[in-house]
């Protein structure tokens, strides 16, 4: 029973996150929400469907908080704790460089 509850819960999140994440983007910077082209190609990273979950849903709250410096560095923490050094050095690289358009 836990397991199909874990599951809904899962699916619900995922559908309600799924309409801001059209496009598999990630790590916006702040005032990339509106525009997508400042955010990175999820499928650039070949994430599997637990990372994939995990990664929206932190984007998501670094997007509701702003899209700050903090937040980016809180999004890039967790994210460096589930994803290969290679998926999190392209993260990282593609965030840092959002980060600067966005300041520019």
């Amino acid at each position: 029973m836990s397991k199909i509850l874990g599951t809904v819960v899962v699916t619900i999140a995922m559908l309600m996150v799924s309409p801001a994440f059209a496009g598999g983007k990630a790590c916006c910077a702040k005032g990339a929400s509106n525009d997508k082209s400042m955010c990175m190609n999820l499928a650039s990273l070949n994430l599997n469907a637990d990372q994939k979950t995990k990664i929206e849903a932190w984007q998501g709250e670094c997007m509701n908080a702003g899209c700050t410096k903090e937040s980016r560095a809180h999004f890039l923490k967790q994210a460096k704790g589930i994803l290969s050094a290679d998926q999190y050095a392209k993260l990282k690289a593609e965030c840092n460089k959002s980060a600067k358009k966005s300041e520019a």
